[in-house]
């Protein structure tokens, strides 16, 4: 039987297909249901070449990718013959792909997105595939039930069982095939292939997942592919000045023309990874994690003035100090005034030099949010009663989850806000360290009406 491009309707008393999802050069993928195991998958057809040697290979392919059962790398339940073509029954990935991501990954889960892409390749490297197809569309983030997100590496259509470096495969036509915007510059010279030329496109993914942006473009094939033999990119820290510069070294090293100069594999690349000093640039490191530094104090004490103004003070205290029978008239006023402040803990969020005071200081403040803010990982709240750079609550997402949607719901709303005081480059800051930390203030029970 010749192969068909006519959808698929069912295949036997077990899938139903429901509908076409995806389509390309290589086939069709379909969702359908597994009556027998009452699931949803997907059947991706895979077009023969009318010899079978097309078949064949896409059944070892299809062999070996089963045997894995990696975590981050789709699962294929079964396979099976419709005449000329193969038609691979795989688990349904409900999710978005990278190409469908609404803004740039912040920091802390590009980190968490990066391990487990490396887990997913290193996995299929050491079962001898090269997957030759890496590319943004190729990698899912399906959403857990737990509200995490795990990733899951698609289609290996053009992935091919080799242990040793191979040579690029061109179709009938002569054109090589892959994504011509993450393909590693060996594979346009149709020179041999290995795992680092997957590395290579991963690179260009990690690139797109921190900037939304491919790191070799051009108005033509023939622009985009220069790019890519040229290594000519807009380096990371200059879209995203706010990522570490060892998470940006760390990317563009896998952009490396010279395969030599890239991770040597994805096992070591992950090591690398977890090895990173997360330092932010010079621009928020001075806000976000130096020490706060002290107010500035005048110059009181080298002054004439406070020095006649102490014997001034020193005089009135003399005469003051001591009522006439002889006992203390301010010192337990004084004492109790100074243990009630000192134990005082909660603020207004007007009480701005108060709160100043207590540099350094766990304190609650009360205020209304005005609006939110956030700058890459870094998320802040604002009180009505102050400008938008002082009296700002501060979130840091690489120390705890603090969902963006949570904390916009806290807009307009009065709160109850936990955390360190800390005064840095004129901003006032109340570091949270967790979502526990800020909660709706109780609503006023009003007063009763006098009778």
């Amino acid at each position: 039987m010749e192969s068909s491009n006519e959808p698929v309707t069912s295949l036997g008393n077990r899938y139903t297909v429901d509908r076409e999802i995806a389509s390309g050069g290589g086939g069709s993928v379909y969702l359908a249901h597994d009556g027998v195991l009452n699931r949803w998958v997907a059947i991706k057809r895979i077009h023969g070449d009318g010899g079978g040697a097309n078949i064949a290979a896409a059944v070892r392919e299809a062999t070996q990718l089963a045997s894995l059962q990696h975590p981050n790398i789709v699962t294929i339940h079964d396979f099976l013959k419709s005449g000329d073509d193969l038609l691979v029954v795989m688990e349904f990935i409900s999710g978005q792909n990278i190409d469908q991501l609404e803004g740039p990954m912040p920091v802390d889960f590009f980190m968490d997105f990066a391990r487990q892409c490396l887990n997913a390749l290193g996995a299929a490297h050491s079962a001898g595939i090269v997957h030759r197809d890496i590319k943004a569309g190729n990698i899912m983030l399906a959403r857990l039930p737990s509200g995490d997100f795990q990733v899951k590496l698609l289609d290996f259509g053009l992935a091919k069982a080799q242990p040793e470096p191979m040579l690029q495969t061109m179709d009938q036509s002569g054109a090589v095939l892959g994504s011509i915007f993450t393909m590693a510059p060996e594979q346009f010279n149709c020179l041999p292939l290995d795992q680092r030329t997957d590395l290579y496109s991963l690179g260009c993914v990690f690139y797109q997942a921190l900037t939304t942006t491919r790191p070799f473009q051009g108005k033509t094939s023939a622009n985009v592919i220069a790019a890519h033999l040229q290594n000519d990119f807009i380096p990371l820290s200059s879209l995203r000045p706010d990522i570490p510069l060892g998470i940006c070294t760390w990317v563009e090293r896998f952009i490396a023309c010279d395969p030599s100069n890239r991770p040597p594999s994805a096992s070591a690349a992950a090591n690398d990874l977890v090895l990173l000093p997360l330092t932010p640039p010079p621009a928020l490191r001075q806000v976000l994690q130096s020490p706060p530094p002290t107010l500035p104090r005048t110059s009181l004490f080298n002054s004439w003035r406070f020095a006649f103004a102490s014997l001034g003070a020193i005089a009135v205290l003399s005469l003051a100090i001591f009522t006439l029978d002889g006992n203390l008239l301010f010192g337990p006023q004084q004492k109790k005034e100074t243990e009630s402040k000192k134990a005082r803990d909660t603020f207004t969020s007007k009480e701005r030099s108060d709160i100043i005071a207590m540099d350094g200081k766990i304190i609650t403040i009360i205020g209304t949010i005005a609006q939110f803010g956030e700058e890459g990982p870094h998320r802040f709240l604002t009180f009505e009663d102050s400008t938008n750079r002082d009296a700002m609550l501060f979130f840091d997402t690489n120390t705890a989850e603090f969902p963006k949607f949570r904390l916009v719901k806290f807009v307009g709303q009065k709160v109850h806000a936990k955390g360190q005081v800390s005064q840095t480059d004129k901003r006032l800051l109340l570091r949270v360290a967790s979502m526990g930390d800020v909660v709706i203030a109780p609503t006023e029970t009003p007063a009763p009406m006098p009778e």
